[in-house]
């Protein structure tokens, strides 16, 4: 940042004894002449240049150039395939300039064990401590791929889910690099199953030692187009199979079919300016996606459903290591009630209102609102460490961030059902909490939380809250 000053200032400089000299001021712009990319390995360079969005012979506004230089960091860092990125401009002479762009790759490939916990969110499994409902295995990932910012993946997971899946993620495949794909398959099986959710919201679950409760089959396709940085659309159509024991039907008849397929196709459009995304502290992200389940004639038992959700968040620095954020999601399915296997609601995945985390909430009209504020109590630092030759693990970043918070929340419960304790009402908490934060996109969340029953936890997690 120091040589973006010095620079910035020289501009200013050179603007002003122009301007002096002449009769008829004009604005001067500078011609990038050079761009230059150190420090890569194995990544292709033309994958690092899609992610800066000016090339040699163009102009630019020397005001324009501190946010240019923080945008280029942000695209690449979002690239995930870089540890570190250092941008700079130098003055090649008169009104020119030279980007150099300094990177330090990822590690690439990872044989992830599998060590995780088979329950909705950690917290809900710490509270019954069951060591049956854990899983293990390798998750066999090859990050940027040939180079190319490709994800190739071989999951084989045992345990309380049995899972194998194969994956390839290809962000790019024409000469344009603006449109890619994204196919995989998957079967498995799990002698354990949510059964059903009574009127607490509370999930219960059934188990068969020596044979499958229910398998399942995925085969999916997904084509992106990127257009522009920001700028994502995603058409995908997955073909989805499972097959459960009938005599599930005999603990809930309202289970569902046992036997179900069905063609899957959905819509997404993603824009992102955030300037980290995998823990975020400035710009905004938001999203929104059309799934259609079933098509008449095809499949068994096939749910008709129509899915509609989106998402909105904004990150703001208030200075003083201060900032603020704030993350709306909603969501609306037309339709049926589905079979209980394919019921979403607030407590899956990470849709929920924080301090409930120990309850579902299902319903087909769910929304959500999060306001956090956050205290850096350690900005972002970098050490070191000794004895590590290679500089993508010697070299590490972290951070803590101490945090208050409040959620809101409210699922509708479907027409055709009863509605459970926290349906259709408003659900609220407030907290505070500690954020750690490190490389390789990990992120640790402790937080103390009281909800609107007078409830309070400490809970744990694992992504960033908005």
């Amino acid at each position: 940042m120091r040589s973006i000053s010095l620079l910035y200032i020289f501009i200013l400089v050179h603007i002003l004894s122009a301007t002096h000299a002449q009769d008829s001021p004009q604005t001067p712009y500078w011609i990038v002449k050079q761009i230059c990319i150190e420090g890569i390995q194995i990544t292709r360079e033309h994958i690092v240049r899609r992610e800066i969005p000016i090339q040699e012979s163009d102009t630019l506004d020397p005001q324009n150039i501190p946010a240019l230089v923080r945008n280029i960091r942000s695209n690449l860092l979002n690239a995930s395939i870089f540890n570190f990125v250092n941008v700079k401009f130098d003055t090649l002479g008169p009104g020119q300039l030279k980007l150099i762009v300094s990177v330090i790759e990822r590690w690439y490939i990872w044989p992830y064990p599998i060590f995780e916990i088979a329950d909705r969110n950690f917290n809900a499994w710490w509270r019954a401590r069951n060591l049956a409902r854990l899983n293990y295995g390798i998750n066999l990932i090859w990050f940027n791929f040939r180079g190319r910012r490709e994800t190739l993946s071989l999951f084989t997971r045992l345990g309380y889910d049995h899972k194998v899946a194969l994956s390839w993620n290809i962000p790019y495949v024409n000469k344009k690099r603006k449109t890619g794909l994204y196919f995989g398959v998957s079967t498995g099986g799990t002698h354990e199953v949510a059964i059903r959710t009574d009127s607490s919201n509370t999930v219960h679950f059934i188990k068969n030692e020596k044979h499958y409760l229910k398998t399942e089959q995925q085969l999916w396709l997904t084509l992106s187009y990127r257009p522009a940085i920001h700028t994502t659309h995603n058409l995908g159509l997955a073909w989805n199979w499972y097959q459960a024991r009938d005599t599930l039907l005999l603990i809930n008849p309202f289970y569902g079919p046992t036997r179900v397929s069905y063609p899957g196709l959905f819509y997404q459009i993603k824009i992102d300016y955030r300037d980290y995304k995998h823990y975020p502290l400035e710009g905004w992200y938001t999203d929104l996606m059309i799934e259609k389940w079933g098509i008449a004639g095809w499949g068994e038992n096939a749910p008709t459903n129509v899915k509609t959700e989106a998402n909105a968040r904004y990150y703001i620095n208030l200075g003083k290591n201060l900032y603020g954020a704030a993350g709306w999601y909603g969501s609306f399915q037309s339709g049926q009630r589905p079979p209980y296997p394919l019921i979403s609601g607030l407590g899956y995945g990470r849709y929920f209102v924080r301090g409930y985390e120990y309850y579902v909430v299902e319903g087909n009209r769910l929304t959500t609102l999060r306001i956090n504020l956050k205290y850096a109590l350690l900005p972002p630092k970098v050490i070191q460490l000794p004895y590590i030759k290679t500089e993508k693990f010697a070299k590490v970043h972290y951070a803590f961030y101490l945090n208050a918070f409040t959620d809101g929340g409210y699922a509708g419960a479907w027409k055709t059902t009863q509605p459970a304790r926290l349906n259709n009402r408003l659900l609220y908490s407030a907290g505070l909490g500690l954020d750690f934060v490190t490389y390789y996109d990990k992120v640790l969340r402790i937080e103390y939380t009281v909800n609107h029953l007078g409830e309070a936890g400490i809970f744990l997690h694992f992504i960033a809250s908005i």
